[in-house]
């Protein structure tokens, strides 16, 4: 099965525009991985709250040539234990989706909540 994503790339990260976002919930978490699971809900996020520093995160190359490759939505106080886990272990979390590995980031560096309790996180590869 095709992850659940919403799709980007460098190239097609917009500076303004709402589009609908899925969300996922941790499966399993293993201390510097989580398995997502698609919760067949989706959670409007508007590219306008970006800004410009947080753009030039998203269309930029991460270390070792990662780049942007879509968006999902997770549970806020969910992504802030497990950065928080995984940075005091010297770990970087990343996560996988329909066996597929993605390193994260939150598109907002001061994250913006959506939906009812979520944040949009950037998935690299």
């Amino acid at each position: 099965m095709t992850p659940v994503i919403y799709a980007l790339s460098s190239t097609t990260v917009p500076q303004a525009g709402v589009i609908d976002v899925p969300c996922y919930r941790e499966d399993a978490f293993n201390g510097r991985t989580a398995r997502l699971a698609y919760e067949e809900k989706w959670v409007p996020f508007d590219f306008a709250t970006l800004t410009e520093r947080d753009h030039d995160l998203a269309t930029a190359e991460r270390g070792e040539e990662w780049t942007i490759q879509g968006v999902v939505a997770v549970d806020m106080d969910w992504l802030v234990s497990v950065m928080d886990s995984t940075a005091a272990a010297g770990k970087t979390l990343g996560v996988e989706i329909d066996e597929v590995w993605y390193y994260v980031s939150p598109l907002n560096m001061e994250p913006t909540v959506v939906g009812d309790g979520y944040v949009v996180i950037g998935l690299y590869r």
